[in-house]
């Protein structure tokens, strides 16, 4: 039977594994919303490259759509718009992003294809229970049997029969460097928040004395990291501090200075609770706590009212 189905692995820099399943519907990357899966990165073309499936024969091919920086099939860059068969185990790489193609398989009538081009991985978790058992182990993005570090010596050294010795001893060093080199390469990665990995992003905040809890879904902690310049002109005044409640809880708080230097903050936390990415209640009224004597100016005295 055809496989009309395909598990792929996606990993960025932050060695954080999201895995999709593409079904014939096939699947897009790139910069743009209106890819199937969005990266927002600099060397990633607005649509970068395409996988399809041959209806006629069931296999999935990949195509280069003619990206600024290019794609590799393993070791091997693509010819944009030049589509090439995939197989199990091979990886795409993309920028400083890999595509591993776990597993190919095939749906049966009683099961059919959903409608979605990617579909949660969890949702046929029950038809996969030993992917990572059956997969050969391969450090994603390096070549497997020879190195690619010969491309760089004089060309008497491309003899595979002559130095096949050589291409798998430099292959050890380039598994070891490799990972390294593309940190380097990608490391503005780290510093931008919406790619940089949740420790990174509480170090970014650490820069302006802004408390950033590893509890908070990462989605808000991108979104107020991104703000933060904002947020740090703003130190000390009812609009900041207003705006940064805002964003940590998803509420809008209200702010009222009674008295010479003393203001009462009333936070909504009870439709907080209602929200499924909230903190719990105890915690976010500590964390509310925390954020207004970080934030206040220090000749201020203030009470903290949960609605």
């Amino acid at each position: 039977m055809h496989a009309n189905r395909a598990q792929f692995r996606i990993i960025g820099l932050d060695e954080l594994a999201e895995e999709v399943i593409v079904g014939p519907q096939g699947f897009t990357l790139g910069r743009g919303a209106d890819n199937d899966y969005v990266i927002r990165h600099r060397e990633i073309s607005r649509n970068h490259l395409r996988i399809m499936w041959h209806e006629e024969d069931g296999r999935f091919l990949v195509e280069d759509l003619d990206s600024s920086n290019g794609s590799w099939l393993n070791d091997r860059r693509l010819l944009p718009h030049v589509a090439v068969e995939l197989n199990e185990s091979d990886v795409i790489r993309a920028g400083p992003y890999l595509l591993r193609l776990e597993r190919l398989f095939t749906t049966t009538p009683a099961d059919p294809v959903p409608d979605m081009a990617v579909a949660p991985a969890s949702a046929i978790a029950r038809e996969l229970p030993d992917i990572r058992r059956q997969v050969p182990v391969y450090l994603s993005g390096i070549a497997r049997d020879r190195s690619n570090w010969l491309d760089y010596l004089p060309g008497i050294y491309s003899d595979h029969d002559k130095f096949d010795f050589l291409g798998r001893l430099l292959l050890i060093f380039e598994s070891i460097w490799s990972p390294i080199i593309w940190q380097i390469d990608n490391f503005e990665v780290y510093l931008t928040p919406d790619t940089a990995p949740s420790a990174w992003l509480q170090w970014l905040a650490s820069w302006f004395d802004l408390l950033l809890v590893p509890e908070l879904p990462i989605e808000r902690q991108r979104t107020i990291v991104n703000q933060i310049g904002w947020l740090f002109l703003r130190r000390g005044t009812p609009a900041g501090l207003t705006r940064l409640l805002e964003l940590y809880f998803g509420v809008a708080p209200e702010i009222i200075e009674d008295e010479y230097c003393h203001f009462v903050v009333r936070l909504p936390l009870s439709e907080m609770a209602r929200a499924e990415d909230s903190l719990e209640p105890d915690l976010a009224e500590q964390v509310a706590g925390q954020l207004i004597d970080s934030q206040k100016p220090a000749f201020a005295s203030y009470r903290l009212d949960i609605v």
